[in-house]
């Protein structure tokens, strides 16, 4: 039987994998979900499992359930405070998904509609005549 704690962290350093598979900088945060030792400042363990790009926190959850996922209230109000900026989850060994804030999915689109514009306007040949 494989601990809960031991899949957490293959799907964390599996995630890891992933962002360096597209040039994304990530890493696991070291002792990811424990809770500091007694006398230890709480602040040297920041509040994710995982850091992307040194700027952009988040947590990864995996579950075996099958049937439905459901995410623990902490982590959805952290998600809300804007303690994290992302919750990471997959089941019963799925592709991973990827949860954020509704504005934050508004400004990702807005990054892809101007992308899309300058990826156009720069393919599409001059007016101007020679």
């Amino acid at each position: 039987m494989v601990k809960s704690y031991a899949r957490g962290r293959r799907f964390e350093y599996h995630i890891v994998e992933k962002f360096a598979k597209h040039g994304i900088k990530s890493r696991r945060v070291v002792l990811s979900g424990r809770q500091p030792a007694r006398g230890q400042p709480i602040n040297e363990i920041p509040n994710a499992d995982i850091i992307v790009e040194e700027k952009f926190k988040g947590k990864a959850k995996t579950t075996k359930a099958k049937k439905y996922v459901s995410f623990p209230e902490k982590e959805i109000k952290e998600l809300e405070n804007g303690e994290i900026n992302f919750l990471i989850f997959n089941y019963s060994r799925t592709n991973p998904f990827v949860v954020i804030k509704f504005e934050d999915f508004v400004d990702l689109v807005k990054l892809w509609k101007e992308r899309c514009k300058q990826t156009i306007s720069s393919t599409q040949p001059s007016l101007q005549s020679p």
